[in-house]
């Protein structure tokens, strides 16, 4: 009998060892995952945090994606107007030159606003200003002055801006090498 008790007293240790073991084991678990000691069920922990941070960064690179996809077409649409606009210049006069720049001008201004460069709004205004003057003027030198002086306004405005930094970066677009 004493041998019994003995051998039941030994079980019953190892029994309640084995419970504090496991109990340690739960604490650390509970810890790892930022829950209380003795959880309940449907308790938040950090891998709910951990799920909904992934959805929210998810939800912000498909936004940043379906931007960078619009700067990417609009680049990609620029060079093939440039690449337009080089054959044409060849074998037009000024006023087409001057309206052929005055496109470029405008695009390359479309393109740093998609890219989220803020710049003078006044800027389009006056090339729409000087290519409606275009169409109707008969001074040409009158033009080629104003046009002049949008180019200093224009390049003064891109000078804010490292441009070598940006355009450095065209072998990383897709379309515009």
């Amino acid at each position: 009998m004493d041998r019994r008790l003995r051998a039941q007293e030994n079980r019953l240790r190892g029994v309640a060892k084995a419970a504090d073991e496991g109990r340690r084991r739960d604490d650390v678990v509970s810890a790892a995952l930022q829950l209380p000691p003795r959880p309940r069920r449907g308790e938040r922990g950090i891998v709910a945090d951990l799920l909904e941070s992934i959805a929210r960064l998810e939800d912000y690179l498909l936004k940043t994606s379906e931007r960078i996809e619009n700067i990417l077409s609009a680049l990609k649409q620029h060079r093939e107007l440039l690449v337009a606009m080089n054959k044409r210049v060849l074998t037009t006069g000024t006023r087409d030159r001057i309206r052929l720049e005055l496109d470029v001008m405008k695009n390359t201004l479309s393109i740093l606003a998609l890219h989220g460069v803020e710049l003078d709004p006044v800027l389009v205004k006056d090339i729409e200003k000087l290519r409606g003057e275009l169409k109707a003027a008969e001074d040409m030198p009158a033009i080629e002055k104003a046009k002049a002086q949008l180019d200093r306004k224009f390049d003064d405005e891109l000078r804010k801006f490292d441009l070598e930094a940006i355009w450095a970066r065209k072998r990383e677009i897709p379309g515009y090498s």
